[in-house]
């Protein structure tokens, strides 16, 4: 029988050309898509692509991220700066910085503000990178703004910012947004990588591409790594010279989490929190003792587990002893 197409041998040929005809098919087109539609998370934090806040931020050599120049700053903080009004006012003036615990309404800067009415209590109602808001510190009094004091408050939830995406790792755009460095695999699949947005997508999905891919967010409120202490030593250094250089004291604030406060996790975040403050020259008030040892605990929150106003209260109180034994140690010291 005279041999046909049908036969294995003059098939094998077709059939693995096909496979690979096929693959490299799927791929082309796989490429061109990803290059011409990429996920919106993607494109944001790989390629620079979809931020809302554009040509406003530059590269900083400590914080790595800045406004261009404090008119970038006043255009996306407009309304609220306009709430502040003056900034030479004679009131005495606090400002706070921190996350949705400080930020949100109802929570402690609005607490503050209730409780102390011979105040200007100020926040920008922000929840923005941790190197941003040391940044947004430093706009403020470099363009003429002197505040009684500055509160800078952190939570264990705050290093999940600098845990996957270390400092090292934010950089500029070119449209002048916010994005993300990546980090390649070892040669040689780095040039598949780099060459194909493809292989990058498919890279940064598998969680590879972040600056520190061995981040552990279960410990951060427990032990953070070494990593995560130099990027945080490294944030609260520039704040404290900021505060030298403009004489603005600045009052670190350590709040634990959920469950710190339940007892199903421990106070490592504090304790390192409480050294880098320190050897900074920061002053530091730590209210874990506080709502760790409030009575009816489950009280103290809101149904999204944020602070009701009973624990904002609790926290606020606490945060008003320390200033008052604070500023009567430093009278003491300053006598003769």
């Amino acid at each position: 029988m005279a041999k046909g197409v049908f036969d294995g041998r003059m098939t094998r040929p077709a059939f693995i050309f096909g496979l690979f005809s096929s693959l490299a098919a799927v791929l082309i087109i796989g490429e061109g898509f990803a290059r011409l539609s990429s996920p919106g998370d993607i494109r944001k934090a790989a390629f620079g692509q979809g931020s809302t806040q554009k040509c406003i931020y530059q590269l900083d050599p400590v914080l790595c991220a800045d406004y261009r120049s404090y008119n970038d700053f006043h255009i996306e903080n407009s309304v609220r700066l306009a709430e502040l009004g003056e900034f030479n006012s004679p009131a005495p003036t606090w400002l706070f910085f921190g996350n949705s615990f400080v930020q949100a309404p109802g929570m402690l800067a609005d607490t503050a503000r209730g409780a102390q009415p011979d105040k200007r209590i100020f926040n920008l109602r922000q929840n923005v990178l941790l190197p941003l808001r040391a940044a947004q510190a430093r706009q403020l009094l470099s363009a003429g703004l002197r505040p009684e004091r500055i509160f800078f408050v952190l939570m264990p939830v705050d290093l999940l910012q600098i845990g996957r995406r270390p400092l090292s790792y934010i950089t500029i755009d070119s449209e002048g947004a916010i994005a993300t460095r990546l980090r390649f695999p070892d040669p040689p699949l780095n040039q598949i990588v780099v060459r194909s947005r493809l292989a990058t997508i498919g890279w940064m999905r598998s969680g590879r591409s972040d600056g520190d891919p061995d981040f552990d967010r279960r410990y951060v409120s427990e032990t953070p790594s070494p990593r995560v202490k130099s990027d945080l030593g490294r944030i609260l250094s520039h704040l404290a010279a900021t505060s030298r250089h403009f004489a603005v004291p600045i009052s670190v604030i350590a709040i634990p989490n959920r469950e710190q406060i339940f007892g199903r996790a421990g106070i490592g975040f504090q304790e390192v929190l409480k050294l880098l403050s320190q050897s900074a020259g920061l002053d530091y008030y730590d209210a874990s003792d506080l709502l760790i040892g409030a009575p009816e605990k489950r009280s103290l929150f809101l149904p999204d587990w944020h602070f009701n106003e009973r624990g904002n209260a609790l926290l606020l109180r606490g945060l008003l002893e320390h200033l008052r034994t604070s500023d009567s140690l430093a009278r003491a010291a300053r006598a003769p």
